[in-house]
């Protein structure tokens, strides 16, 4: 057998061996998230105003290389107020983000303090919203790609800040006061965030 075979199948045991050594772990998160919503036209602005989040998080990672996949099913309540007329708009989605992560893992020091940074889309679901009129529609879904990291600490407790772009619209608003011109808007926030990982 020469060298290059014995390299492929070592190379080939390897790869087989990493899923049986995936490291499997189901945990909870809470939040507070900073929504802001961006317009594509000057008629309408909004202010950042503080929401929160609450749910569970399932997080599959290869102890040894640090990378891993990271999902979430997260109850969202993001408040906005709209500059005309100063109203308040409140929206409830079930937040559907998935990640990439990698976790630098430094010997001896790994269980108790660990980097990580992650990156994927995070998918919404509308399933309410408290409307400030009948003008205001908010989308049943919509997509946002998150950036973000933080720090895992005893092995147990993940630390994160997330910023959230998003990719498509969130809701519309007819403005009657100019000709009913309709104004869509796109989310951007920031998540604070602790997670508990069994």
């Amino acid at each position: 057998m020469n060298k290059r075979s014995l390299l492929l199948i070592l190379l080939l045991v390897m790869a087989a061996s990493m899923p049986a050594a995936a490291q499997l772990r189901l945990g909870v998160r809470g939040g507070l998230t900073v929504d802001k919503l961006h317009f594509d036209r000057d008629i309408i602005d909004s202010n950042n105003r503080l929401g929160y989040s609450a749910g569970l998080v399932l997080d599959v990672g290869i102890p040894v290389v640090g990378i891993g996949i990271e999902a979430s099913a997260m109850y969202t309540h993001r408040n906005n107020r709209l500059s005309d007329h100063d109203r308040i708009y409140k929206r409830h989605y079930l937040d559907i983000p998935l990640y990439a992560r990698y976790r630098l893992t430094i010997p001896g020091v790994a269980h108790y303090v660990a980097p990580v940074i992650f990156t994927g889309p995070d998918f919404s679901i509308l399933f309410d919203e408290d409307k400030p009129g009948d003008n205001v529609t908010g989308r049943r879904t919509y997509m946002s790609w998150d950036v973000g990291g933080g720090v895992d600490l005893f092995n147990h407790l993940r630390l994160t800040v997330t910023y959230g772009i998003g990719m498509s619209k969130a809701l519309k608003v007819v403005n009657r006061e100019y000709n009913g011109d309709i104004v869509s808007g796109k989310d951007k926030h920031w998540t604070l965030s602790a997670a508990w990982l069994f």
